[in-house]
């Protein structure tokens, strides 16, 4: 990332300035259809065809924006940019998907590791000429799938075995965090950050980074030894004092000396950086705690976090292109009281850790299979004519529970057929009712219940067969 940024986009204002802010609405673009792919169409996910595609689209489109360059037009840099975006987000999805088979811990350790080996591969390469930095982006992406792609294949094939995350979420909500979770809002809101440090005071384009970028990494690989502390929090209120340290020493030492820029620029990228590490950690937590769901979640996350940097950027733009100090400064206090606003009040009470800790692991059982699925170990419908005195236990129940929870005889019905383990597109086909119609029908029973999976009302149901009922 760090060569495309300093090396690759600010070529790109020479032909066409706008290319950069195209390849990021292309990238957002592309992972709000994945994620939207992944939750209605299961069956059809195919992580060969898909990594084929993603490595034929990269070095396609990066060969276009070098032809565009050398060219200087900007149609072929324009749709290069487009098409590489593209391509490359599949494979940040792999990445993020062979991230989910790490325990927490190696997991952070993981992420502080690539980072520190970004920092490293700085040195060699801001000596190298333009010829081999090309090269190694062309070569970049083979080297992430070929490193990547047999974990992340393992969590596309159990996604592609599940019911689809859209129903399932219906009757494993405490699995399943929405995109309207204050989670994703938290990272858009974060990565405008990161998007106005990027442009901020750049020098034709090229970003001002500092090593000040290292703190994060330190302070991961500390938080990695002490297991005991909430990482997630630790790094989520790390990132935001160093941001908001960032914005205030613009306010500050705007205009006074380019010899400050170290330092505004510096606090940005380290909270920044900072932030990016929690994305990629909590990310990678909660999908692993629900894996079927993980390739859902990094698309979501990952989409948020390309849309903050993108209108963060667009901030940037508008700051360089202030004249007066006095107005260009009074724009980056309007962005960093709407940042502070949102951490007091949006983000109020908002725990990272909490809510990777909140995502309820799935049982295997309870999503796998398509419409008339039943979980592991319980009968399905094959079975019927051999355990018809336990089915008849069963609905007996049922009925019993329907009776002492006051469950409406629609409630009743859908009761029955989660106690035996059908899933939510079953529901809607065996009773001819909506998703929507469903989901609502659901919620009401588990909150008369006081349940928030199908396997805590399953347990809540058989124990009124233990001497009359809970």
């Amino acid at each position: 990332m760090w060569v495309t940024n300093t090396y690759l986009y600010p070529q790109y204002t020479v032909v066409l300035p706008m290319a950069r802010d195209l390849s990021s609405v292309a990238g957002v673009v592309t992972l709000i259809a994945l994620a939207l792919w992944v939750q209605h169409r299961l069956p059809s996910l195919r992580e060969p065809a898909f990594s084929a595609v993603a490595l034929a689209l990269v070095p396609a489109g990066f060969a276009l924006i070098v032809f565009g360059l050398w060219q200087a037009s900007p149609v072929l840099l324009g749709v290069g940019a487009i098409v590489r975006a593209v391509g490359s987000r599949w494979i940040v999805m792999l990445v993020g998907l062979s991230l989910c088979h790490l325990k927490p811990r190696d997991c952070m350790l993981c992420i502080a590791a690539a980072f520190a080996a970004s920092y490293v591969a700085r040195w060699p390469l801001s000596e190298a000429p333009i010829e081999v930095l090309f090269l190694f982006l062309f070569v970049e992406p083979f080297a992430m799938v070929l490193a990547c792609r047999t974990p992340a294949a393992a969590t596309i094939e159990l996604t592609r075995e599940t019911v689809a995350p859209v129903d399932a979420s219906i009757t494993q909500p405490a699995s399943y965090i929405p995109f309207s979770h204050r989670f994703f809002a938290a990272i858009f809101t974060f990565r405008i950050a990161y998007g106005f440090a990027l442009v901020f005071e750049s020098v034709e384009g090229v970003p001002q980074q500092t090593m000040l970028g290292l703190v994060p990494i330190g302070l991961v690989a500390l938080l990695a030894l002490k297991p005991r502390l909430p990482r997630a929090d630790v790094l989520y209120q790390a990132s935001a004092l160093l941001v908001a340290a960032g914005f205030l020493s613009v306010i500050v030492l705007l205009g006074r000396s380019s010899g400050f820029n170290f330092v505004t620029n510096g606090l940005l990228f380290a909270g920044s950086e900072c932030f990016e590490v929690l994305v990629w950690f909590a990310l990678a937590s909660i999908g692993s705690r629900n894996q079927a769901n993980a390739l859902v979640v990094f698309a979501w996350g990952k989409a948020a976090s390309s849309a903050g940097l993108l209108f963060g950027a667009t901030v940037g733009h508008g700051a360089n292109a202030l004249a007066d100090p006095l107005i260009e400064a009074a724009l980056v206090a309007v962005v960093l009281l709407g940042f502070v606003t949102a951490n007091v009040t949006v983000f109020k009470g908002l725990s990272f850790q909490g809510t990777i800790d909140g995502v309820a692991a799935t049982p295997a059982g309870m999503v796998v299979g398509c419409v008339g699925s039943t979980p592991a170990g319980m009968a399905g419908p094959a079975d019927a004519g051999l355990v018809g005195m336990a089915a008849a236990s069963l609905d007996e129940r049922c009925e019993t529970a329907a009776r002492g929870y006051r469950l409406t005889p629609r409630e009743t019905e859908i009761l029955s057929l989660l106690a035996h383990g059908r899933n939510a597109a079953y529901i809607q086909e065996k009773l001819v009712l909506s998703r929507n119609t469903v989901k609502t029908h659901v919620q009401n029973i588990y909150a008369k219940l006081g349940v928030h999976s199908q396997q805590e009302l399953i347990d809540v149901v058989e124990s009124f067969g233990d001497e009359g009922g809970a």
